[in-house]
């Protein structure tokens, strides 16, 4: 059994495909952490220093230009690491159904969105309190911890049905306290519901 899972990963660019994913991740967090730290306004600021600050890292820019090299390491990342658990660890000896895999899908987006939406306000959110910044965090983090969850998922573990379970609640959680619209929220919480309900149909057959 263990050597027919290994089966498929013999292949050494589904390796390199895994090792190129995480590099591009972990690249993008670097970036991500020193934008955030170069561009924090001192206690006590002068709108001078302000004005300063704003115009030499280009805060006045959409989020989208102000972080691009955050984006276009991190996306890229995540897709390589979608890849690789989708298809280059497929176990022979299980298949989830269609529909499940088109819900799989759909969360890996929704909760995409959710860790760039997080990572990209927790700037602007530590101009307000420590609290907002570390809470958009972990919002983010817990979104990216369900990415991978919904990839182990896919390949049939049931610890990640738990796991993605218990995120998903603290997650949706923290969306509603802070003042998330309710229908995004609802929307995320009942798919977690209906992914539970689906599994239960390939749940003997996962490990």
């Amino acid at each position: 059994m263990a050597r027919k899972k290994l089966i498929s990963m013999k292949n050494p660019r589904k390796y390199l495909i895994l090792a190129i994913g995480i590099l591009l991740v972990l690249v993008s967090i670097v970036i991500y952490a020193l934008r955030i730290s170069e561009t924090i306004l001192p206690a006590g600021s002068s709108p001078a220093q302000v004005q300063q600050i704003t115009q030499k890292y280009g805060l006045d820019r959409p989020v989208i230009e102000q972080y691009s090299l955050f984006l276009f390491t991190f996306l890229p990342g995540l897709i390589l690491l979608g890849i690789y658990a989708t298809v280059g660890l497929k176990r022979p000896d299980f298949e989830q159904n269609l529909l499940v895999k088109v819900l799989i899908v759909v969360m890996l987006i929704t909760n995409t969105v959710t860790m760039l939406n997080f990572f990209v306000t927790a700037h602007a959110s530590l101009q307000d309190s420590l609290a907002a910044f570390v809470t958009s965090l972990l919002v983010a983090g817990l979104a990216l911890a369900n990415f991978a969850f919904l990839l182990v998922i896919w390949n049939g573990y049931k610890w990640a049905v738990w796991a993605f379970g218990i995120a998903s609640f603290v997650l949706c959680t923290l969306k509603f306290v802070g003042l998330t619209p309710i229908i995004p929220v609802l929307f995320e919480f009942s798919a977690v519901i209906i992914l539970v309900y689906l599994l239960r149909f390939s749940w003997e057959q996962m490990e």
